[in-house]
């Protein structure tokens, strides 16, 4: 009789020989204009990785997730404004609370029912920048509220502090990522080290009891994690989605597709 893992191993061919999977993305909010936004990068990614992508709504009417979860393969959670401080135990009395940018309450709602969904299925989920921290705050995590105020991390070799907000264009690298060997996103990678790109101002401060930190910027900020009891639920600080053509960073959406296929194909996603 073969075993679940010996199933799964042998059901991780080619995309192509499995079902399209369906990969939930979770929109931009822009409450003032009541808008949802999503960049079409993220889309584009997930098509050319062989996935079908579906943006969701931010509703808080829970019957839309009851019925739309089940449907879905894996998720991503994209980048965006920042997660509520208060969410990681900063009271808005603080005055770094005042650092946030425009916070999406309704969001963070949403993006807490899709951890609390996916983290019970062991549904793929890959989480980008602020998906990131979100994803360390949803299991007890807490962030920096504002990196220029709050970290004082800098490069190891120049002793000159990193960028976090590039000036290059989102499709240009401006510094290193150590990535650590053995965990998922080492195996995706096949590398200790790789350029990504940057634009944020807040960042992982210390890892939930659940999540352990697998890469670090050259400054010592952490720039990736992974829950430590899930398949496939991974975060990175960087923007994969603008090297999904040509550089290995862009081998996350297919490792997040092929993940997903392969949960569905072998019944561990049975909802």
């Amino acid at each position: 009789m073969t075993t679940q893992q010996e199933t799964e191993q042998s059901s991780k061919g080619t995309v192509e020989q499995l079902m399209p999977p369906i990969i939930g993305i979770v929109p931009t909010q822009i409450p003032e204009e009541h808008l949802l936004r999503v960049n079409d990068h993220y889309i584009n990614s997930i098509v050319r990785a062989g996935g079908v992508p579906m943006i969701l709504p931010l509703t808080e009417d829970g019957r839309v997730y009851e019925r739309l979860f089940p449907m879905m393969d894996g998720f991503v959670l994209t980048g965006g404004h920042d997660v509520d401080p208060e969410r990681y135990g900063v009271s808005p009395e603080d005055p770094v609370y005042g650092k946030a940018n425009e916070l999406t309450p309704l969001r963070d709602e949403v993006e807490y029912r899709i951890l609390d969904f996916a983290y019970a299925n062991d549904v793929p989920v890959l989480g980008i920048c602020r998906g990131m921290q979100m994803m360390n705050v949803y299991f007890d995590g807490t962030l920096y509220v504002d990196l220029p105020d709050q970290f004082e991390g800098r490069d190891r070799l120049t002793g000159d502090p990193i960028q976090h907000w590039q000036k290059e264009d989102f499709d240009e690298t401006s510094h290193y990522v150590r990535i650590v060997k053995g965990s998922v996103l080492y195996d995706i990678l096949k590398t200790d080290e790789c350029a990504a790109n940057s634009f944020h101002h807040q960042g992982v401060k210390t890892c939930g009891p659940d999540v352990k930190p697998v890469a670090y910027a050259t400054d010592g900020l952490i720039e990736g994690i992974q829950v430590i009891d899930r398949t496939f639920m991974i975060g990175v600080q960087f923007h994969p989605e603008f090297f999904s053509k040509e550089r290995h960073i862009g081998r996350l959406f297919a490792s997040l597709v092929l993940e997903a296929s392969v949960a569905r194909a072998t019944g561990r996603l049975k909802h």
